[in-house]
C-alpha cells in the first residue's frame, strides 16, 4: 500500500488487470447493514445489476465484475471487483471509480430500489429452501448475537427503506475506499495514473 494514497499494486505478468475497490463497513445487525445489503443487490446481484450493465454490457470492460459484501460479526468489507484486459486498464479504473462516486452522489430511482428489494427477498427465499438451510441461517444469526427471527424482521424493514436512506448509508460508510491492483507492470502504471487523476481522489475524498 502506497502511503497516503490507499493504493496497492502487485505486478503479475498476465493479460488481465484485476481491480478491487472497497472499504470496511458495519457488522450484520447494525443500523446501516440492511441499506448496504440493498446497495449490494442493486450493484452486484444478477445480470441486471448496475455494475454488470454499466461496465460489461455498456462498455465491454469486464471479464468478471461484482460486489463482495459478506456478513461479518465485526467490520464487514464492501468491495467492487473487476477483471479487465490489461490494454484497457486506464478506462477500467476510471469507470470503476466513476461508479463508486455515483454511489455516493446519486440516489437510486424508485424502480432501482424496487428491483433491489425484490433481489433481496429472492436471496432470502433461496437461502431457506431446506431444513438444513434454515438451521444454518438461525445458527449464523445467533452466532452474531442477533435474535433468531432477525431475517424476518429485515425482510419487513427492507420494504420501508427509501433511496435517501441508502444514499445516506453509502455516504456514512463508503466515502474513503482503497484500490488494489494486480496485473502487468504497464497496466498497473496506467491504472495508478487514472486513480491519481480521478476528481474524487484529487479533491481529497479518497486520498
Amino acid at each position: 500500500m502506497e502511503a497516503g494514497e490507499r493504493l496497492a499494486l502487485l505486478a503479475d505478468e498476465t493479460e488481465q488487470l484485476v481491480l478491487m475497490l472497497g472499504t470496511t463497513t458495519v457488522p450484520l445487525g447494525s443500523a446501516d447493514a440492511l441499506a448496504l445489503r440493498l446497495l449490494h443487490c442493486h450493484l452486484g446481484v444478477g445480470m441486471s445489476s448496475r455494475l454488470f450493465v454499466a461496465l460489461r454490457e455498456r462498455h465491454g470492460l469486464a471479464y468478471d465484475v461484482g460486489v463482495h459484501a459478506p456478513a461479518r460479526r465485526g467490520a464487514a468489507p464492501f468491495v467492487f471487483h473487476l477483471s479487465s484486459s490489461a490494454e484497457r486498464a486506464e478506462e477500467a479504473t476510471t469507470r470503476l471509480l466513476d461508479e463508486w462516486q455515483r454511489l455516493l452522489e446519486v440516489p437510486l430511482s424508485l424502480e432501482e430500489l424496487t428491483l433491489a428489494q425484490a433481489k433481496f427477498r429472492g436471496q432470502e427465499a433461496l437461502g431457506r429452501q431446506t431444513c438444513s438451510q434454515i438451521a444454518d441461517r438461525h445458527a449464523l444469526l445467533l452466532s452474531h448475537g442477533l435474535d433468531w427471527d432477525y431475517a424476518d424482521g429485515a425482510l419487513v424493514q427492507s420494504r420501508e427503506l427509501t433511496p435517501a436512506d441508502l444514499l445516506a448509508a453509502a455516504q456514512r460508510w463508503l466515502g474513503a475506499p482503497a484500490l488494489s491492483l494486480c496485473g502487468p507492470a504497464k497496466a498497473l502504471e496506467a491504472a495508478a495514473a487514472s486513480w491519481r487523476r480521478h476528481p474524487s481522489v484529487r479533491s481529497g475524498r479518497r486520498g
